[in-house]
């Protein structure tokens, strides 16, 4: 066993939340420690779609790391006819996970945070002043600790802190496609619903093949594989030839309740708190907003010496909560009236625009609900034929 390591805040997981909340304190001059499990780079299981708002909350340009940039987006219901949307400025950039959060990470390094990857997190322990934190063959502490772990979180695990979260169970494969076919869904998305019951299926243009998938409640993920399946086959009637070059299957947490994202010297961010899109499943805004909200709350504790993380739920709880609330409502009439929701696209522009202002950043869910007169307002123009 090594000598102790000592360092101001540890974080865990080094994707976009513990990415980003690392190169916050760092560019503050806080001593940062960044654990991650696998050896960086390291492939994730994630459709890889940044939406423009997500990108927007970044210091800095990732245009080095973008696969390709999103105007146009096709929306089928149960694979029939589609109703493409055009928008004039970004929607959303598909990148690989892989390169994404390695380049968090260095960005984050080049600031002076310390990175050790390859080191899985065996225990947690909270003791007096410190947070210990028990590695393979290390022992790391901390006066706070920070899960950015993810769905299967050792943070909240260790430390109690996991309740109130429903999952959303994805499949997604990266497929090479002939180059004429993947010159076509150059900066085009689709989206489907309906031809997976309680869920919804996609395909987003990456630089050298397409990224698709399908997800859905996990209450009604039995047979997932064959909806994935199906929607596999029904791009080869349009592509040709494909190869699938990777396929892998992944969880997405979102809490259903308000969420407890702190307790002692502890906050999680992103997907450990459940802060996953429960609409649309994304997930990379909370996980970069929750760092953003994080990160003053912790400079603040550090510099009066006394630990006191309530004022990040406080902010949690006014900037996500609200806006993951709307979403969940909104869901469950997505998830039950998939036709309606289809038909709400062709029938009005409308719907389309206030897709495109949640993408961009221009509105938030709460903008929605207010504009309409409420969620009645919403169901009726929905509902209307």
């Amino acid at each position: 066993m090594l000598l102790k390591q000592s360092y101001d805040v540890i974080i865990v997981g080094a994707g976009p939340a513990g990415a980003t909340l690392a190169y916050e304190l760092a560019e503050k001059g806080v001593e940062v420690l960044l654990l991650e499990k696998e050896k960086l780079p390291r492939y994730k299981c994630c459709a890889g779609g940044v939406t423009s708002k997500a990108a927007k909350l970044l210091a800095f340009d990732i245009s080095e790391v973008v696969e390709d940039v999103v105007y146009k987006i096709s929306f089928t219901f149960n694979l029939g006819s589609p109703y493409l949307g055009q928008y004039s400025q970004r929607l959303m950039y598909t990148v690989m996970r892989d390169v994404f959060d390695y380049f968090l990470v260095k960005k984050a390094q080049q600031l002076g945070a310390v990175l050790i990857d390859g080191q899985k997190i065996i225990q947690i322990q909270v003791s007096g002043d410190w947070v210990q934190i028990f590695g393979a063959d290390n022992i790391f502490r901390s006066r706070l600790v920070v899960g950015a772990d993810g769905t299967y979180s050792v943070v909240a695990r260790e430390l109690g802190m996991g309740r109130s979260t429903e999952y959303v169970a994805g499949i997604v494969s990266e497929i090479a496609v002939p180059d004429d076919e993947l010159t076509k869904w150059k900066s085009q998305a689709q989206m489907d619903l309906g031809c997976v019951p309680g869920g919804h299926a996609w395909v987003f243009p990456k630089r050298n093949h397409l990224s698709m998938g399908v997800g859905c409640l996990t209450s009604k993920a039995r047979h997932l594989n064959h909806h994935h399946q199906k929607f596999l086959n029904s791009l080869g009637v349009g592509i040709g030839n494909y190869t699938i070059t990777r396929s892998s299957s992944h969880l997405i947490p979102t809490c259903t309740k308000g969420r407890l994202v702190w307790q002692d010297k502890a906050l999680l961010l992103g997907d450990a708190a459940g802060l996953a899109d429960p609409l649309t499943g994304e997930g990379i805004y909370n996980a970069i907003l929750s760092a953003q909200l994080a990160a003053p709350v912790i400079e603040n504790s550090l510099a009066h010496d006394k630990v006191n993380l309530e004022d990040y739920q406080e902010a949690v709880d006014k900037k996500i909560m609200p806006e993951l609330r709307i979403a969940r409502v909104l869901s469950k009439f997505f998830i039950r009236f998939p036709h309606l929701a289809f038909g709400a696209f062709k029938r009005s522009d409308g719907v389309w625009r206030a897709g495109c202002g949640l993408m961009s950043g221009e509105l938030k869910y709460a903008d929605i609900k207010e504009g309409a007169g409420g969620f009645k307002g919403i169901f009726n123009r929905l509902f209307r034929t």
